[in-house]
């Protein structure tokens, strides 16, 4: 008998990966979604369901009476998927974020992590990630009840064609109207995690094949390699046959959030209030090492293939930045007036900065006898 899976989302960037894992299983596999994109999958043999998957009411209408051996909610109001599914299905998977862990306890993040509440939330998720953190623990405990066997995966930056949020346009963009200098917050140093899509599902797919294992818990999915935000950048430029100038700038001169330093905005999803008034960037980076030692997970794609591929996407089918400031990009992270005048500004007060201190030198620790001992 076939086994059937419904995936809620399905179109973006995890979701047609998503589908790839499930078909790749045997699953008779149907999405549940507003059917805005459905028509550009590339997947044969999918079953739709078109509706609202945010709403109580809806999602009773859209789903009826129907049962499915797994669900994956990648998309629309989780909790209430989940209380409408109990009893429907064998296995619910969530996927989460992982800004919903807190930072300060070092890199890389750990599941059992404490999570943030509104005051230590990234600035632009005080709101929701206080109700992420509650609906990762209303579907584990609808999983104890018997509902069915619960498992949350928290996603870090998922980049790849079709993504919602192609953080790849701040480089590309950049690139393509000759911009050569690049200011950097605390260089560049900060780790965002990210994680190439397939690899993303690929988790999910682990979790379909051990579910007496992943009962209960959560996983953080994630590239193994990772990069710095300098060398994120660079790699990106360098696959444009381009190189910036990079250009250390404190945040006591431009605080974390401004339009002058490129890509600000995005820390604005990953940092606290405390670190963006303190001006420090804080590593926000999770690996899949959990899912490769309880579940087997191995990943699906090199992330530096995975980005190319990305880059090749996103130069085909650019994206149009709508005007103003708004997500996921606006015409507000291009602020070139900003970036020169700060730029054009730290030149001139680099030029005439003193000398301080002076040059120290250590030897080597250890001895290093010319003879032998008597």
């Amino acid at each position: 008998m076939t086994r059937t899976a419904l995936l809620v989302g399905g179109t973006a960037a995890t979701g047609r990966a998503i589908i790839d894992e499930l078909q790749a299983r045997g699953y008779d596999v149907t999405l549940y979604n507003r059917g805005r994109f459905n028509h550009t999958l590339d997947q044969t043999g999918l079953r739709f369901i078109t509706g609202d998957p945010h709403f109580r009411e809806t999602i009773q209408t859209d789903l009826g009476g129907c049962d499915w051996d797994v669900v994956v909610a990648s998309y629309g109001r989780t909790r209430l998927l989940a209380e409408a599914l109990a009893g429907r299905t064998g296995q619910f998977v969530a996927v989460g974020g992982t800004p919903v862990c807190r930072l300060g306890a070092g890199a890389p993040l750990h599941e059992d992590d404490p999570v943030a509440d509104a005051r230590t939330s990234p600035v632009n998720m005080t709101g929701i990630v206080p109700k992420i953190a509650r609906t990762e623990q209303d579907v584990l405990n609808l999983g104890k009840a018997g509902g069915f066997a619960a498992t949350i995966v928290r996603y870090p930056y998922v980049y790849g064609p079709h993504s919602l949020v192609p953080m790849e346009w701040h480089v590309i963009q950049r690139v393509r109207d000759g911009r050569r200098r690049w200011a950097l917050a605390g260089g560049g140093l900060q780790l965002t995690g990210r994680c190439a899509a397939p690899n993303a599902a690929g988790v999910i797919g682990a979790v379909l094949d051990r579910p007496d294992v992943a009962a209960g818990r959560i996983f953080h999915a994630g590239d193994r390699r990772q990069f710095t935000q300098r060398q994120w950048v660079t790699l990106i430029a360098g696959m444009l046959g381009h190189s910036f100038e990079f250009v250390d700038i404190p945040p006591s001169v431009a605080p974390v959030g401004s339009s002058a330093i490129p890509m600000a905005g995005e820390f604005l999803f990953s940092q606290n209030a405390g670190s963006v008034a303190d001006g420090w960037l804080e590593h926000n980076m999770a690996l899949p090492s959990l899912a490769e030692r309880d579940l087997g997970y191995r990943e699906r794609v090199d992330p530096l293939d995975w980005l190319r591929r990305t880059v090749d996407y996103w130069l085909a089918n650019p994206y149009a930045v709508p005007a103003g400031d708004v997500a996921p990009l606006g015409s507000a992270d291009f602020d070139y007036a900003a970036e020169d005048a700060l730029l054009g500004w730290w030149d001139t007060a680099l030029a005439d900065v003193p000398a301080f201190g002076a040059p120290i030198r250590r030897g080597h620790p250890y001895d290093h006898p010319k003879a032998a001992s008597a």
